[in-house]
């Protein structure tokens, strides 16, 4: 039973002492930051989803719309110009080119512009019947392209003898005496540390009187009187 332990605690200690190594190595060597498409990137896609909901019944009708084409939702015709959305990479967005005209409603302008899935307060469409969003994109990928991933480079730490981790403490060196040498932990016998120069004699103290005999009171100091 106690070999076994033995054994268990070696292979853990082992382990642990594997695992130190490969972080302290990994931490000499830099760590790759993780590979991501800029910010401004957006992939073109061949279709748009759309969401149109009619105010006067609450239906829902969910559109597919391919790029360059139209579609038509009871007296709302939609048309769309382009869809863009974010890579996988990146956070979620879709974003779509649209045109939206009402033919029940002559007097209203049609609606030309952009609207963003994530951001629909953005760009909205002004229609008392109908409300429009974009859902997310769809289909094959079309241009603009996304283009390949940056390539992205380890840092190598030069000079990093004991590397310190973020948030770590640096390694505290040992303390040295005046003249150089580390500060001794236990007195050395062949110096020993003096001691402090006492300011008065010490009490000297009589004898114990044998045992059965009365204790007398020393006698006074006539310097006291």
């Amino acid at each position: 039973m106690m070999k076994r332990r033995i054994t268990g605690r070696a292979a853990l200690l082992c382990g642990l002492a594997g695992a130190c190594l490969s972080g302290v190595a990994q931490a000499a060597m830099g760590v790759a930051p993780p590979v991501m498409y800029p910010a401004a990137t957006w992939q073109g896609q061949s279709q748009a989803v759309l969401r149109v909901l009619d105010r006067l019944d609450g239906h829902l009708e969910l559109l597919t719309v391919p790029v360059g084409g139209s579609a038509t939702y009871r007296s709302l015709s939609v048309g769309v110009e382009s869809c863009v959305s974010r890579p996988q990479t990146l956070a979620a967005d879709a974003g779509a080119l649209l045109h939206l005209k009402d033919s029940s409603d002559p007097g209203r302008p049609p609606f030309d512009g952009w609207m963003l899935a994530q951001e629909p307060s953005v760009a909205t469409y002004g229609s008392p019947l109908y409300d429009v969003r974009v859902v997310s994109c769809a289909g094959v990928p079309t241009a603009p392209q996304a283009g390949p991933l940056p390539a992205v480079k380890a840092p190598v730490l030069a000079g990093a003898d004991v590397p310190v981790e973020e948030g770590g403490d640096a390694p505290v060196s040992a303390p040295s005496s005046a003249s150089g040498g580390p500060v001794p932990l236990a007195p050395d016998s062949h110096n020993p540390i003096p001691l402090a120069p006492s300011t008065g004699a010490a009490p000297s103290l009589a004898p114990a009187p044998p045992s059965g005999q009365p204790l007398t009171p020393p006698e006074a100091d006539p310097g006291l009187e």
